[in-house]
């Protein structure tokens, strides 16, 4: 029996449907049907990509043709979005390679992220979390001034700087236990972070000091200051004491006299160096040298005896001191150069222990930063060579400046210095000299 085209049999018949060859680019290129919507098509929606067929365009029968110039190829650009929730997407086609002898050496394509210059400096987000840091600590924020800041960000060694004295800072007031890592990776070694900033100061600051002139002289003194307060930050080391070291490696006093060496070309340019002083200012007439001053009372010491009228002004770091220029007065010729050189270096201790520990007021905190690293600043390099070679009478003496340099001992960077480099003293003498030692142990509380 034959079928009777029914209802639905009658419309399966193929649909009829508007021919046109002036559909968009994006469905030409995906070889489907455009529905030639105005201004964008359906297809070009659906896939949330830019649609040309709105595009004002000549009427195909004015279209003449002509030779065109072959258009370049459109590079795909790196960041594009395409929506992968509808059903009708389909993967483009890879474009053909093109052959050795088809390629043409051409200029490249100008792009937004070709344009920018490469930057020098770039803030990881560990980065942030230091700047953050520096104005958040108690012991940084109120201590780092806005001119410093603001530097910062032109001159990027001195940027750096600010971040490892944060991340020293990190390291050693809050180890294992910081609320930073709530944010950042636990893996984080703030420690680590530091050192890769400040040996990438170090090698910026290295780079600029032979061009030292009016314009980066104030950075190089700032840096050279920072570094060597980065040294401190890093905390006391085994083999490590500041002005020697088991190793016989450069010890960190050689970072401080750089700050000397910088500052006599600064000032000698005319340069602000006023932002940090770490020591006081020497004479108008003659800037290299102190004025001569009187012989030191101590000098004097050896017919006093405790039941002397002078009694009244005896003073208890004395007797220690007056030990260790017997000491001198043993080891070195009075005609001898050295003995000179010795003696006016023991006079200057004996002048900051009269002006830090001889005063019946305690010295402000801002005032005890000059009288003390004043000493360390004057130190002749002959005596700072001793130090590193481990002479006696050199180590002895830095051992009785930092019964001085602990009166800072509350500064973060500053803390267990003092009595890591005694001990360290303490180490390196015999059993002869290290008995001048214990008026410094005992002070310190090293018994």
């Amino acid at each position: 029996m034959e079928q009777q085209p029914g209802s639905y049999t009658s419309n399966r018949s193929r649909r009829s449907h508007r021919k046109s060859r002036l559909g968009c680019g994006n469905c030409k290129a995906r070889r489907v049907k455009c529905d030639e919507t105005e201004p964008s098509c359906n297809n070009c929606l659906r896939h949330s990509i830019k649609c040309d067929f709105g595009q004002p365009r000549k009427h195909a029968g004015s279209v003449q043709k002509t030779i065109q110039p072959p258009k370049p190829k459109q590079k795909p650009t790196e960041f594009s979005f395409i929506s992968s929730s509808q059903s009708e997407f389909r993967v483009p086609k890879r474009t053909r390679r093109e052959t050795d002898s088809e390629k043409t050496v051409s200029l490249p394509d100008s792009e937004p992220e070709t344009a920018v210059a490469p930057r020098p400096f770039q803030f990881t987000t560990t980065d942030m979390a230091l700047f953050h840091h520096c104005f958040s600590a108690d012991d940084l924020k109120g201590h780092i001034p806005d001119e410093l800041v603001r530097l910062g960000f032109s001159v990027h060694y001195v940027l750096r700087l600010l971040l490892a004295v944060a991340g020293f800072h990190l390291q050693r007031k809050t180890p294992g236990n910081n609320s930073l890592h709530l944010f950042l990776e636990p893996s984080v070694d703030f420690g680590v972070e530091a050192e890769r900033h400040l040996q990438i100061a170090i090698e910026g600051v290295a780079a600029a000091a032979p061009q030292l002139n009016s314009g980066n002289s104030s950075s190089l003194y700032i840096a050279s200051v920072y570094i060597f307060i980065c040294s401190l930050a890093r905390g006391p080391r085994a083999g490590e004491y500041l002005a020697f070291r088991d190793d016989e490696d450069m010890p960190s006093l050689c970072l401080f006299f750089g700050i000397r060496s910088i500052l006599e070309a600064s000032t000698n340019m005319g340069a602000a160096t006023e932002l940090f002083q770490l020591h006081s200012k020497p004479s108008q007439d003659n800037p290299e040298t102190e004025p001569e001053a009187e012989p030191h009372p101590i000098t004097q010491i050896f017919p006093y005896t405790l039941n002397d009228e002078n009694t009244h002004n005896f003073r208890p770091y004395w007797k220690p001191l007056n030990d260790l220029q017997s000491l001198i007065f043993e080891m070195f010729n009075p005609t001898d150069s050295r003995y000179f050189i010795y003696q006016t270096t023991f006079e200057s201790l004996c002048s900051s222990y009269d002006a830090i520990l001889g005063t019946s007021v305690p010295v402000p905190g801002l005032e005890l930063w000059p009288r003390i690293f004043t000493w360390l600043y004057q130190l002749p390099e002959m005596i700072s060579h001793d130090m590193q070679k481990k002479h006696p009478v050199a180590l002895l003496l830095m051992s009785f400046f930092s019964v001085l340099l602990n009166e800072l001992d509350s500064v973060w960077f500053i803390t267990g210095w003092p009595s890591h480099i005694v001990g360290g003293v303490s180490r390196s003498l015999d059993d002869r000299h290290r008995m001048l030692l214990e008026w410094p142990f005992q002070t310190l509380g090293m018994f």
